[in-house]
């Protein structure tokens, strides 16, 4: 991602479909952490063969993108919860790369 920009993330969890689950995505960069959760994911599931994935599309507020370092990795996982049980995702990370327009623009 690029920050000061407004991405949409696309994350993809394979072999389990978390349609109605409770989903949390979370990133994070050193003390940095932002949490997504409810109407602010979008989620599928997505038939590949004959496994069922998830697709996960969220978007970061130029406040948010810019909040990370550039030059520096963002970690990002997925947390989810079913009847009681809490699972998550590996840890992935994702590059921030610089705007040479760093700032908000409204």
């Amino acid at each position: 991602m690029i920050n000061y920009t407004t991405p949409v993330i696309k994350l993809m969890v394979e072999g389990i479909d978390l349609t109605g689950y409770d989903v949390y995505v979370t990133l994070e960069q050193g003390q940095k952490e932002l949490t997504k959760s409810g109407t602010d994911l979008i989620i599928q599931a997505v038939t590949v063969g004959q496994n069922t994935d998830t697709e996960i599309d969220f978007s970061l507020t130029q406040e948010e993108s810019g909040s990370f370092d550039f030059n520096r990795t963002v970690s990002i996982q997925v947390n989810w919860i079913s009847s009681g049980v809490r699972s998550a995702t590996d840890i992935k990370t994702i590059p921030v790369m610089r705007n040479l327009l760093d700032e908000v623009i409204a």
